[in-house]
């Protein structure tokens, strides 16, 4: 049967709270997902969509639209409507989520501590002798003053490195960009967990280089799964969350790191360490960077534990690497922008960011409560300090049916496919980000509507045979 005609079938009656065109968007963008349609494959025209689906037209150049918003598809004035590549890069804009739609996919914090600090503190900014420096350029690894409180957010990381090794970045998505643009060639190869950060798979399809996805279990990355595959292939680095995994939530063993340190030296890999959520951890194991400090990069940032608005990132690097990543952020930004650096900066040496942090992590802990008692008797891993986690589903529920009957009722996740390095099988979960709804209230009826639709069996939408 054609793509067309799956599409084309006829409307099931049913109740839904979803309006129309947001049922259909939810329908597509669970294919595209799948790969049921994939990158470069044309959408039915509209009119003959709306047609076969007894809509109006408006309706489906909403829904078409709504693929758009998500970066699924592209409008071609000779070839219509094509699906992207880009279906492993959500969008995360919280302000542009659909009206009657609990969003839980952004991972965001769970308080807006910020937004009162934040009026609180701009006043006061131009009595900060530093003040006068925000209209000129600064140095491309950040400034001096901004290197030296980048120290005390790393150091909650577990350790303390000269400023000198230090680059600060516009958060750390352009701190994984900097290492990646300073040590990968097209064609090189980078190993990660077979589910990883999305932002790393947008970067492959950038630079050109090639990703291979390996095995993981309760203690973090497989060391031996690394090993084998380093014996067979040509690696230049190896990627990796440690802490409070994105999106398993699995905090790496301190006996896995030194496992996994061992196989980098061993084939003389370097170690790109994604450590944005280390600060939420408290009392933690070694950051890798410390196990292998001459070999590994390290990410850490202020948007996960303070807010996402607040574009600072903190990039330590090997010994006399730091001014070839910051050759990246010029390339790329010519400098980090000096005045959230200056706000961070401030906040770092006043306490203020450590009370946002506290404040962050108590709300969690409250939010974590909400799901135990809710989600009482599913399969999901979980911790108090972290604002996402991670749902298995039950069979006969695959992780885009899941995703997309949830949508149905109302309430936004992420499917495990959209963590997917490769085109390797996943298991059938969803991520769904405790931290982003806007109250307590709300994430309680998402919670509700999650756990009754784990309970009821998966339903066809409206075209899905």
């Amino acid at each position: 049967m054609s793509e067309g005609s799956e599409l084309s079938q006829t409307n099931q009656e049913r109740e839904t709270r979803m309006p129309a065109y947001l049922e259909l968007a939810s329908e597509l963008e669970a294919r595209i997902r799948s790969g049921a349609l994939p990158p470069g494959s044309q959408l039915p025209p509209q009119r003959e969509l709306a047609r076969e689906r007894s809509l109006n037209v408006s309706t489906v150049t909403r829904a078409y639209r709504e693929l758009q918003n998500l970066n699924l598809v592209m409008g071609s004035t000779r070839r219509g409507t094509i699906v992207t590549g880009d279906g492993a890069m959500p969008r995360v804009d919280r302000a542009a989520s659909p009206a009657g739609i609990i969003d839980l996919t952004v991972n965001r914090p769970a308080v807006d501590d910020f937004q009162q600090r934040l009026a609180q503190s701009l006043p006061d900014l131009s009595s900060d002798p530093r003040f006068r420096q925000m209209q000129e350029y600064q140095p491309p690894e950040g400034p001096a003053w901004a290197r030296r409180a980048a120290r005390k957010w790393i150091s909650l990381n577990g350790f303390d490195p000269s400023e000198d090794d230090i680059v600060v970045t516009s958060g750390a998505q352009h701190a994984l960009l900097a290492v990646i643009s300073s040590l990968v060639e097209p064609g090189d190869t980078i190993v990660c967990d077979r589910l990883t950060y999305y932002g790393l798979i947008a970067l492959a399809q950038m630079f050109r280089f090639r990703i291979i996805g390996i095995g993981s279990d309760d203690q973090g990355m497989s060391a031996v799964e690394l090993d084998d595959l380093c014996s067979r292939e040509r690696v230049r680095a190896v990627f990796t969350v440690p802490s409070m995994h994105n999106p398993t939530v699995v905090t790496m063993s301190e006996a896995r790191r030194r496992e996994l340190v061992e196989v980098a030296e061993k084939h003389d890999l370097v170690i790109i360490e994604d450590d944005v959520y280390g600060p939420m951890l408290g009392t933690r194991t070694s950051a890798l960077i410390t196990l292998a400090p001459t070999r590994t990069y390290h990410i850490s940032a202020l948007s996960k534990a303070l807010a996402p608005g607040l574009r600072v990132g903190y990039l330590t690097c090997p010994p006399g690497r730091a001014l070839l990543s910051a050759e990246a952020v010029r390339t790329t930004a010519w400098m980090p922008s000096p005045l959230p650096l200056l706000l961070a900066t401030r906040w770092l040496e006043d306490g203020t960011a450590d009370a946002i942090l506290k404040a962050q992590l108590a709300e969690l802990r409250a939010r974590h409560a909400i799901v135990a008692t809710i989600l009482a008797g599913h399969a999901f891993s979980a911790d108090p300090r972290c604002m996402f986690l991670w749902l298995r589903l039950p069979a006969p529920w695959r992780c885009e049916d899941f995703a997309a009957n949830l949508r149905a009722h109302g309430v936004a996740v992420m499917a495990a496919t959209a963590f997917a390095c490769d085109r390797q099988p996943v298991e059938h979960a969803v991520r769904v980000n405790v931290g982003c709804a806007s109250s307590r209230d709300e994430l309680a009826t998402a919670l509700r509507i999650i756990a009754a639709t784990l309970n009821d069996r998966p339903r066809a939408l409206a075209g899905l045979v």
